[in-house]
């Protein structure tokens, strides 16, 4: 029946927005009849372009929100399992960013009390049976636990990905999120969805609709990282997250999900009296002395440079429970020394360190210059000591914000606590713009009623652009998952044909009737019913370009484009504003109009930006703020250090690798030596 009422639907708004329109224009260019001059003709048809325009738009936001609420829970959910897929790619990078990955054991761990899940009966034990270890539980709750750099954050990320290609329609899907946002005051199933929002792109209704029925698996990461170490336990957030897990459930049943902690917090929390209740408990295995030194070995770095690496992988060996072999007894930290050694410095300086917390300082001392080596070969776009000063400014900025924090959101920059001056830029920026033409408006001594009404509109404007102020404002779009990405892209073509042939292909169809009507008035000749204006067809063809970004980033949503493609949105708007006020400039310039109209003009539209991107406003006025501290184009200096193995992606947020080199970031926020002179590597002659 929906699908009838749809297609009914679709039938009359072809007849509407094609026949009657096309009739309109008939009546009006035939000639002896309609409209008698050209001036009129010309005005009848761009008042029809008007109204198709308008009516294109509001059918187009009608048809997206009927076909979400008819959108069944099955289907809601396979689409969010694809928006998964694209945001959690399980980069190369992550695993040690070579096809020799560190291998992650792990082992079901007793409860303290009666109320566990029952483990699996023959458990795999390895990452690459999680997923099925995870399905034979009951109920399927699962809190994975293991020494700082252990890989829980990998495990999870795998899981997430490995269950995600696994699930059947009906099943839940798994999402991963870190815990560090959450606040007492807000209700954990308020906080998936608030998340299924910002990082997949989801409405708030489609979010909330998938989290009440049940399909969603949330991936929690990060309850060791809530708090610092002076919080009492019972006081502490990751308590009072504990308690919400605890009571999360789907019905008279707990809810499915799976937790992520460090060994010691956890069995604080468990000591604590008030457990989570109905879950099964792995703990991640420390890696071997053998099996690191094998790992080691099989590395290209080891491979081309084995004279030098020899003594290292001696001393492992020699020594399994020694100093070194327990500093390297996690994946983090032997994808680190991997990463420290791969082309250049000499790894024999770790014998010479006497604690654990020494070859830690080492290795991170050495990452960023090596990461940026690794990946840029002989030529890199940033300076080491660049690349280190801005990762700390940015992870001091986390540490000010208190708690826990991990994630860096680009559109919450400009609301965090050292941000102050950004504020009062955009506050300066608004009001400028807002009382700037009614004074321009009133300074001639007219008060007549267009000088009021001007004055009420850009009144209002400021208004708008003000209320972004406090934090949760979307502007532009109320969908989150709007986002452009980069101009090169394979991915315009993928939107392209989502746009063309996916879901809303109607209305992509239907709505690309109005730039083409557009470019036919202004190119055609005089006798079929055009201006031939070359120059007005020249600044035209930007409107079919427009329509096709439009639609195809509306197509494809930010889980596929990830959080850089927020900021270049905003820069594409911008672009947008700017156009038609040049335009207008120009075109009151050639009409012998003051000064004063120009004024009015550009504050016109720099006010309707601000309130309508007030938060991408507010974003660059963040970026003006800290630019002796910052790249201007941070989205592409982050980008780079993803590719660089320095940060890696979550949803919509970037965040540091780990969490020991974010802490190491805000103890040495500049960088203390200069980077080492690369060498080539050592060859072992062939014997």
């Amino acid at each position: 029946m929906e699908r009838g009422t749809g297609n009914r639907t679709r039938n009359r708004w072809i007849v509407v927005t094609c026949v009657l329109p096309a009739c309109c224009l008939l009546y009006v260019l035939r000639p002896g009849q309609g409209a008698e001059s050209l001036p009129d003709r010309l005005g009848v048809a761009g008042m029809l372009l008007t109204a198709l325009t308008l009516a294109a738009t509001v059918f187009g936001v009608w048809a997206t929100q009927r076909a979400g609420a008819v959108v069944d829970d099955v289907a809601a959910a396979r689409q969010l399992s694809r928006a998964v897929a694209l945001a959690e790619p399980l980069s190369r990078r992550v695993l040690g960013g070579d096809r020799v990955v560190a291998d992650i054991t792990y082992r079901f761990r007793p409860y303290a009390h009666a109320r566990g899940a029952a483990p699996p009966l023959a458990p795999a034990g390895r990452l690459d049976g999680l997923v099925a270890d995870y399905q034979a539980l009951r109920p399927r709750r699962l809190v994975v636990t293991g020494r700082p750099g252990a890989g829980k954050s990998v495990l999870a990320r795998s899981f997430v990905a490995e269950l995600n290609k696994a699930r059947a329609d009906g099943d839940p899907v798994p999402v991963l999120i870190a815990l560090g946002d959450w606040e007492r005051e807000e209700s954990f199933r308020d906080w998936v969805v608030r998340h299924l929002v910002r990082d997949y792109g989801r409405s708030w209704k489609r979010a909330g609709q998938l989290v009440d029925a049940g399909l969603v698996l949330p991936v929690i990461d990060g309850l060791d990282e809530m708090d610092r170490a002076e919080v009492p336990l019972a006081e502490s957030r990751a308590q009072g997250a504990l308690d919400a897990l605890a009571g999360y459930q789907e019905g008279l049943e707990p809810a499915p999900l799976v937790l992520t902690c460090r060994t010691d917090l956890y069995d604080a929390l468990e000591a604590s009296g008030r457990p989570m209740l109905d879950t099964a408990r792995v703990e991640i295995d420390p890696v071997s002395a053998e099996a690191a030194a094998g790992f080691l070995s099989r590395r290209a770095g080891a491979a081309y440079r084995q004279s030098v690496w020899a003594p290292v992988l001696a001393e492992l060996r020699a020594r399994p429970q020694g100093m070194l072999a327990r500093s390297l007894s996690t994946p983090w930290r032997l994808v680190l020394v991997a990463t420290a050694y791969e082309q250049a410095n000499d790894p024999g300086e770790l014998l010479a360190c006497t604690m654990q917390e020494e070859v830690g300082d080492v290795l991170l001392g050495h990452f960023i210059p090596s990461s940026v080596r690794t990946v840029a070969g002989t030529r890199s776009r940033y300076a080491p000591e660049d690349v280190h000063a801005w990762l700390g400014t940015l992870a001091r900025g986390l540490r000010a914000r208190g708690g826990g924090g991990t994630d860096l959101v680009l559109s919450e920059l400009a609301h965090s606590p050292r941000a102050v001056w950004a504020r009062r830029l955009y506050t300066a920026v608004v009001g400028v713009l807002a009382l700037g033409p009614v004074v321009l408006l009133f300074s001639d001594g007219e008060t007549d009623a267009v000088t009021w009404g001007l004055s009420a509109f850009f009144a209002v404007l400021g208004a708008t652009g003000l209320r972004y102020l406090r934090s949760g404002g979307n502007g532009l779009w109320g969908r989150a998952d709007f986002a452009l990405p980069p101009w090169g892209s394979p991915l315009w073509r993928v939107g392209m044909r989502l746009a063309w042939s996916g879901r809303g292909r109607w209305v992509a169809r239907v709505s690309a009737l109005w730039p083409v009507l557009v470019m036919w008035r202004v190119a055609a000749p005089q006798r079929f019913g055009g201006v031939e204006n070359w120059p007005m067809t020249a600044a035209m063809l930007f409107a079919p370009a427009l329509f096709l970004i439009l639609f195809t980033a509306h197509s494809l949503g930010s889980a596929a484009v990830g959080p850089s493609g927020w900021p270049r949105t905003g820069a594409f708007f911008a672009l947008i504003v700017l156009w038609p006020a040049v335009v207008m400039v120009l075109l009151s310039r050639s009409a012998g109009l003051g000064p004063t109209v120009d004024l009015l003009v550009l504050f016109m539209f720099g006010s309707l930006y601000c309130a309508l991107g007030g938060p991408m406003a507010m974003y660059t006025c963040w970026l003006l703020v800290n630019c002796r501290r910052l790249p201007f184009r941070l989205s592409r200096f982050l980008e780079w250090s993803r590719t660089a193995g320095l940060i890696r992606v979550t949803g919509a947020a970037y965040q540091f690798r780990h969490r020991e080199f974010q802490e190491w970031l805000t103890r040495h926020p500049a960088p203390a030596r200069p980077a080492p002179t690369a060498h080539p590597p050592a060859r072992t002659p062939a014997p």
